[in-house]
This record gives structure tokens, sequence and C-alpha cells, in this order.
């Protein structure tokens, strides 16, 4: 299966631990794993199911919650998961391409269906599809939740009056330019797609990435390691309009001391939930 992700993005030992931290400081930042209506609806076992599960780090969460529900992690590549003997029992990682038609027997099979960041991998055609798609995987009541940032209204910003942010601006602006065609589309449309999927009760919430000002400066060195992995990618590419390693290199330098001066990131997060009607709907 071609893997988007990687066309932009790394599958490495270093970008496994970055998204782990990213996952972190972005749930430290939302305040909760899952909305209340979605935890009053799980079942004490719950069948759940991570849709571009990455490292498996929302299922080892969840697995702390649930200690008897089965797990089960789907990627189109399973590069960042961990081995297979260091998991529980109860958590599993399979291959996966949510653009595809989903398989028959794992139709109607779970309680809640996860989703965190799929933009990376997505065109503005294929959010509605996907999204139908894994709709078809809830049990009648059951949930997907599912989270996006708004990367395209990415800011980076003065702490004080003696921060420098040039060159943090000036790879941002890189980012969102490079990847504008799949950045400007999906966390704001989540709502009525899952209401086209047949979803009801869906229920929207938008957070602040910089709510917590203790977690400013770990998000912003977060985001800009992914941003340069990006940009050094697109070179090794040969993309035009890519910047020299050298070049890179420096700036790279230069955005940790913008970094050092309190320049901090700031962009919405969107979480959006949605309820396969049930028989008493």
């Amino acid at each position: 299966m071609p893997d988007p992700y990687a066309e932009n993005m790394s599958r490495s030992a270093s970008e496994a631990a970055r998204l782990d931290e990213q996952f972190n400081l972005l749930t430290e930042n939302i305040s909760y794993l899952l909305l209340p209506s979605v935890i009053a609806a799980l079942p004490q076992k719950p069948q759940v199911a991570d849709i571009g599960t990455g490292t498996g780090i929302f299922l080892r969460s969840i697995g702390a919650l649930y200690p008897e529900a089965t797990l089960h992690g789907y990627d189109i590549s399973l590069a960042l998961c961990p081995d297979a003997g260091s998991l529980p029992l109860n958590l599993e990682f399979k291959s996966m391409d949510v653009k595809r038609e989903v398989p028959p027997e794992l139709r109607g099979k779970y309680d809640l269906v996860h989703v965190r960041l799929l933009a990376a991998a997505m065109l503005p055609d294929e959010w509605e599809p996907v999204v139908s798609n894994i709709a078809q995987l809830l049990k009648p009541g059951g949930y997907i939740q599912w989270e996006e940032c708004d990367w395209a209204g990415v800011k980076h910003l003065r702490g004080n009056m003696y921060s420098s942010v040039n060159s943090a601006q000036l790879m941002g602006r890189a980012f969102r330019d490079g990847m504008r065609d799949r950045f400007e589309h999906g966390w704001d449309t989540l709502p009525q797609d899952m209401r086209a999927a047949g979803l009801c009760s869906v229920e929207s919430d938008i957070i602040s990435s910089d709510r917590l000002p203790e977690t400013r400066e770990r998000m912003t060195a977060n985001g800009m390691d992914a941003i340069f992995s990006w940009a050094r990618l697109m070179t090794s590419h040969g993309k035009p309009g890519s910047m020299s390693f050298q070049r890179l290199a420096a700036l790279e330098v230069n955005v940790r001391k913008d970094i050092e001066t309190g320049c901090y990131v700031r962009f919405d997060v969107h979480v959006v939930c949605g309820k396969k009607p049930s028989l008493k709907d």
C-alpha cells in the first residue's frame, strides 16, 4: 500500500519519540482523553479501534483506563508500532488503508473508534469518504472521536518584548505553504462529514494549543522538530523550492534561539465526536 504520510514525514525512532511527546502535549492542553459523552456510552469492556495509530500511544493510554478492553490499532504502515512481543494480550496492531473499502468482518465491530491527526495523509476530496468508511466500523450506539489541528492557522508569537520570532515564522510559513493542500481542510469539515456519514449527536470542542503556558516551549520545539524533518526530506527528494542542508542547519540554530527567547506556537485543536444511531435513537 502507498504510504502518503511517509511522502512528507519520516517513520523512524526519533519520529516515534516526537509523536509520543506531541500526543502527550496535545492531550495535556485538551485536558481529557475522551469527551464525557463518549465515556458515558462505553461499556466496561469496550472494543476500541485507533485509526492512524502510529506508535499506539492512544491505545496504551486508554488501556490503562479500561484494562479489560479489546484494543486494535490500524495504520497504513506499522513501522512506528512497538514490537509485538512487548504488547499486552489485549492490544494488537494491523495494517489497513482507510481510503479503501472497510473489510466486511470489521463492520459494526467497535464501541469506540479514535482518530488523531490524519491531515498529513489526506487530500481535500478524501475527508468525506474516509469519515464514511470509519463510521462503518462502529456498532450501533458506538462513537467516533477525532482530533485534528488547524495547521494552516499556526502562528509563532513573541512571549515577551525581547523574543525573536523571524526564523520560526519563516519555517512555519514554509511548512504551511508546502503542505497547504493537506492542511487547509478536514479540521473544519469533520462535523458535517460525520453527519453525512449518518452519525448523530455530533459534538465539537475547540482548544488552543497554548492553553497551558508551561507546555508552550516544549510544544514549539516539538513542532519545529517536525518542520525541520519535513524540510530535510523535501531537500533529499530535490523538491522545487526546498532549502539546502546548510541553510536548514543555520535556520535550526536560529529557531532554537527564538524558542529560548520566548517564541511560542499557537494553533487550534478541534475535537469532534459522533454517534452511530442505535435502536433507541
